[in-house]
């Protein structure tokens, strides 16, 4: 029975160690000069690898990361109330419970009463170790992130900004559902949304994925995939070692640097897409196209303004209702799907094609009104006939191959030997 009876008393100084909690945290109440303010300042010891938990149902979150063995939690409540005694009926109205379970540490702070008092106003800073995870929450204000290093992030507010310094060794998940996001660079995977701001992130080792109802999107390297969508608002990509797939309701689309496959899609703005690994399919209601280097076919469409496609390595899909179109092939393999089809309702079209290319030409000059100084001319020999209403041009290339077909109305068709 003695040996039992030690055995509990072990294990009930080991729960105390491990599980420390302050039912309700006070500090002193002093008055300043916008209101009646109590401070909590705790020291809760703990070891490397943990998560700090931090649930507020008000308030603007700091968090920042140090080489240190503790978790520090500064809390300060402000009442903006006459009396002392109003002041202190409001403080203790919002209760703080500190909870330590191994090396995890859990903060809780909240009103008791059903109505939130407009007349209470908190701020909320944690120090942790700088190897730690945090889950951070506020019902309303903003939230800032130091440097974090061999952890997790996840932060969430109902109203306000985030900005996070940088995320090392670690992933992120960042929302605010009113409010811009700013995050420095991620080595881990990050994933980011916000009903309202801007978006800003630098350089990612993982996946990317940012969303946002109204702002603009702007990305730096990143290791994966990228998936980026706005309402209303320009998305620039630098670099991906994956796809990238992006859209937006309004605003111009630049991209550059990608391994992977790329998507574009616009409502309302210009395309641009420099050195991709492989296909690209872009189309802008009302904006110009261009690519610059794609390691695949390319497909793209706008309803106004001007392509232009150079160094394409495959098949090149290109329409649009008012502009030129400059396309530039550069493969000549039998192997590689090299069909073209280049179509504007009002505008030149000029192809480059290696010299080398076996294809079948079909080219279809309409035009509007009779005897206009619009022409097909070609540096490869074709059959051209000039009627009063359309000029046409067929032939053979190296004996024939893929169908390149070339549609214009009022502007000229340029075939040219690379």
């Amino acid at each position: 029975m003695k040996e039992i009876r030690t055995l509990l008393i072990a294990t009930v100084l080991l729960v105390a160690v491990f599980a420390v909690q302050a039912a309700e945290v006070r500090g002193e109440v002093e008055e300043e000069s916008d209101g009646w303010v109590e401070t909590i300042d705790e020291v809760i010891d703990v070891a490397a690898g943990g998560t700090l938990l931090l649930d507020v149902d008000r308030g603007g979150i700091e968090v920042v990361s140090e080489d240190r063995k503790s978790v520090r939690v500064i809390i300060e409540k402000t009442a903006d109330v006459f009396t002392e005694s109003e002041a202190r009926r409001v403080l203790q109205d919002y209760k703080v419970d500190i909870t330590r379970n191994g090396n995890d540490v859990s903060v809780t702070a909240e009103s008791q009463s059903d109505r939130r008092t407009r007349a209470l106003y908190v701020s909320v800073r944690v120090v942790v170790p700088s190897r730690y995870s945090i889950d951070v929450r506020t019902g309303s204000g903003g939230i800032e992130v130091g440097r974090i290093r061999n952890g997790s992030v996840e932060v969430y507010t109902s109203g306000g900004g985030i900005e996070i310094e940088s995320i090392e060794n670690g992933d992120g998940q960042v929302e605010t559902f009113g409010g811009g996001i700013e995050v420095g660079d991620v080595t881990g995977n990050l994933t980011v949304h916000t009903s309202g701001g801007g978006i800003d992130i630098g350089d990612v080792g993982g996946a990317l994925v940012a969303e946002t109802s109204g702002g603009g999107i702007r990305i730096g390297e990143v290791g994966g995939t990228v998936l980026a969508e706005t309402g209303g608002g320009s998305i620039r990509v630098s670099g991906s070692g994956g796809s990238v797939e992006v859209k937006t309701s309004g605003g111009g689309i630049r991209i550059k640097n990608a391994k992977g496959p790329v998507r574009a899609k616009t409502s309302g703005g210009s395309i641009t897409i420099e050195n991709a690994g492989a296909d690209v399919v872009a189309k802008t209601s009302g904006g110009g196209i261009r690519v610059q280097g794609s390691g695949g076919p390319v497909d793209v469409r706008t309803s106004g303004g001007s392509i232009t496609l150079w160094d394409i390595q495959g098949a090149i899909k290109a329409r649009t209702s008012g502009g030129d179109i400059t396309a530039e092939l550069v493969v000549a393999d039998s192997k590689v799907d090299t069909r073209c089809t280049l179509e504007s309702a009002g505008g030149d079209i000029t192809i480059r094609l290696p010299g080398k290319l076996k294809a079948d030409i079909d080219a279809e000059l309409r035009l509007e009104r009779p005897r206009t100084r619009y022409r097909i001319t070609s540096d490869f020999p074709l059959d051209i006939d000039d009627g009063s209403r359309r000029i046409t041009a067929q032939g053979k290339l190296n004996g024939g191959g893929d169908l390149i077909t070339l549609r214009t109305t009022n502007g000229d068709i340029e075939i040219q030997k690379r």
